[in-house]
């Protein structure tokens, strides 16, 4: 069967009826489009799908950060608390801290094999919390990611303050 396009493809009726037509068929495809799409605003016939973007909610973003005192309090408790625990991570401070300020707290424990020797493996457990959307259905969240590495790592660059 050939293409529309094709020039030798033009001899059964149905392609001459297309061709004599197509003004018309395209005019009428294209008002159909139109009043498919703007029926897609009545809820019978959306499928009761939605449209969520953070970017049209302004009014659940805080436009400004004030809660750089705190956040300065709660530098100056994590460098008391690595003196206290001078070669791990202050799984006990973290938690509390999290659970204090409103996030979802788990651990999470993991074991790592080197891939270039199997005999060294690296163990250790992680601590995360999930910030929800204060004033939406709670299926939004935010993920921060925050390595925390002992004073006595061989990599530690010690905690920063990222803002002044």
């Amino acid at each position: 069967m050939g293409l529309l396009t094709d020039p030798t493809a033009g001899q059964g009726k149905f392609v001459k009826l297309l061709l004599k037509y197509c003004d018309k068929i395209c005019g009428l495809m294209y008002i159909a489009g139109i009043l498919w799409f703007c029926s897609l605003a009545y809820p019978a016939m959306n499928a009761n799908t939605y449209f969520s973007e953070n970017a049209l909610l302004p009014g659940l973003v805080k436009t400004q950060f004030r809660e750089d005192k705190e956040a300065l309090q709660y530098h100056e408790e994590l460098l008391d608390e690595m003196k206290k625990y001078d070669n791990s991570v202050p799984y006990p401070w973290l938690l509390a801290k999290f659970r204090q300020i409103g996030l979802d707290v788990f651990t999470h424990n993991f074991t790592l094999y080197s891939p270039l020797n199997k005999k060294e493996r690296y163990a250790g457990q992680n601590v995360y919390g999930i910030l929800r959307a204060p004033r939406a259905a709670s299926v939004e969240s935010l993920v921060l990611s925050v390595p925390y590495r002992p004073p006595t790592s061989r990599r530690n660059t010690g905690p920063k303050i990222l803002f002044s």
